[in-house]
């Protein structure tokens, strides 16, 4: 049952892949899919995701760079802006700072480009997880576990380096598996250091944003509101999950 956490944004090859962006996007996104959004494309670039809109007619654009919606997008990447009243029904185009890009570097090819004829391919299920939707997440994970499936959790960080909050969330994913696989589970040096920094911390997801760098930063630029909605443990039970090139509610 091996288990992988990779704290930095790389290139994983797993039969199942988790990204983890806790402050903001993979949280949004579970928000958006639980209020009723049909899909998301996810974009490394303001111009692919005008482009993905453009030809799929009534596409929202959803987006941010340093914290703030980009210009000429509906929506930003707060969860409180991904209401039943704005997203139910549609398909949503999104680019983010970190999490999005993470998505794409996680599923990039690892190096060397090609690979043995026989191994397995890079992912063959996609997941996003963040504390909102732990519980639901660990459900899935743990069964595909059991079949002895390879599990690689990839954390999104910050701007290419560590995010102390994605570790937590990591390692509280992890804690849940352990609980409920015992030692069978096998685990990489990343999946015992996030646990441990979960250890730290518990649930009070309000003193890890207050100690994270980016949840500081969130709350001295008014995001506060997004900070309590990011850390509501299991307040949702949907996970997004890949198809066909866009995330859908599994």
């Amino acid at each position: 049952m091996p288990l992988h956490v990779y704290l930095l944004p790389e290139p994983v090859a797993a039969d199942v892949v988790v990204v983890i962006d806790v402050l903001r996007f993979t949280s949004s996104a579970a928000y958006a899919l639980a209020a009723g959004a049909r899909s998301i494309a996810t974009c490394e670039t303001v111009e692919q995701a005008r482009a993905v809109a453009g030809y799929r007619p009534g596409t929202l654009l959803a987006g941010e760079r340093q914290a703030v919606k980009l210009p000429g997008f509906d929506l930003g990447n707060s969860p409180l802006e991904f209401t039943p009243a704005a997203v139910r029904g549609r398909d949503i185009a999104w680019t983010t700072t970190n999490g999005t890009r993470a998505i794409a570097t996680a599923l990039a090819p690892r190096r060397p480009a090609a690979p043995p004829p026989t191994e397995r391919a890079p992912h063959r299920d996609l997941l996003l997880a963040s504390p909102v939707n732990l519980s639901a997440v660990a459900a899935l994970l743990a069964p595909r576990l059991g079949e002895d499936a390879v599990v690689a959790v990839a954390c999104s960080g910050r701007e290419g380096g560590f995010a102390l909050e994605d570790a937590a969330c990591a390692g509280h994913l992890v804690a849940r598996l352990r609980r409920t696989l015992g030692d069978a589970l096998t685990m990489n040096d990343g999946a015992r250091a996030s646990a441990c920094i979960h250890e730290a911390y518990g649930e009070d997801f309000a003193r890890l944003f207050r100690d994270a760098r980016h949840g500081r930063w969130l709350r001295d630029h008014g995001f506060g509101s997004d900070l309590e909605a990011c850390g509501a443990l299991d307040a949702l039970e949907v996970v997004p999950r890949w198809r066909d090139g866009r995330f859908v509610a599994g």
